[in-house]
């Protein structure tokens, strides 16, 4: 019964710190929310009866986030669907700001969509180290292991893709 506990309470511990992360790494490529629920849902199935084969715990964020991206690819493989099909926003999301926080908020989201189209119209390969880094919160270790690649490729990746993007928004923005 002890053993039993202390799993839960383990698994507890790693659902609250990764759970938002992972949420956000597999939305932006999903771009459904309901998906991405039910997605994350089996991704920490999956982990929580595997927990106690899982010998290196420091591998664990690894682990999860490759866990993430091979659900993902499962997914947009069975379903035959493009990365950028589902478009979704939630109505109920919006908040009451003031006039002045309404302006910057909207001017913020507009900023993002044009990020998120850029980011869309280009490779997964070149999309998914960015989304890692900045919506999974990952190291260059990290993503080079989660995508099963050198370091050195995930820097690379990384660059261009900051550097398109930097490219595509001077243009869009003028």
């Amino acid at each position: 019964m002890q053993k039993v506990s202390s799993e839960i309470i383990e698994f507890t511990l790693y659902y609250n710190k990764y759970k938002r992360k992972l949420f956000n790494f597999v939305n932006k490529v999903i771009q459904n929310k309901m998906l991405t629920e039910d997605i994350i849902q089996d991704i920490f199935l999956k982990f929580f009866k595997n927990l106690n084969l899982i010998r290196n715990k420091d591998s664990i964020p690894c682990w999860l986030f490759k866990l993430a991206r091979n659900e993902v690819n499962t997914f947009l493989r069975n379903k035959n669907i493009k990365v950028d099909q589902f478009n979704t926003s939630d109505p109920y999301e919006i908040n009451i700001l003031s006039n002045m926080n309404l302006i910057e908020s909207y001017e913020l989201s507009e900023i993002k969509k044009i990020i998120m189209t850029k980011l869309n119209s280009m490779p997964l390969e070149q999309k998914e180290p960015f989304l890692l880094k900045e919506y999974g919160g990952l190291s260059y270790k990290e993503i080079a292991q989660v995508m099963d690649v050198d370091e050195e490729l995930v820097k690379s990746r990384l660059y261009k893709t900051r550097q398109k993007l930097i490219s595509l928004l001077s243009v869009a923005i003028r």
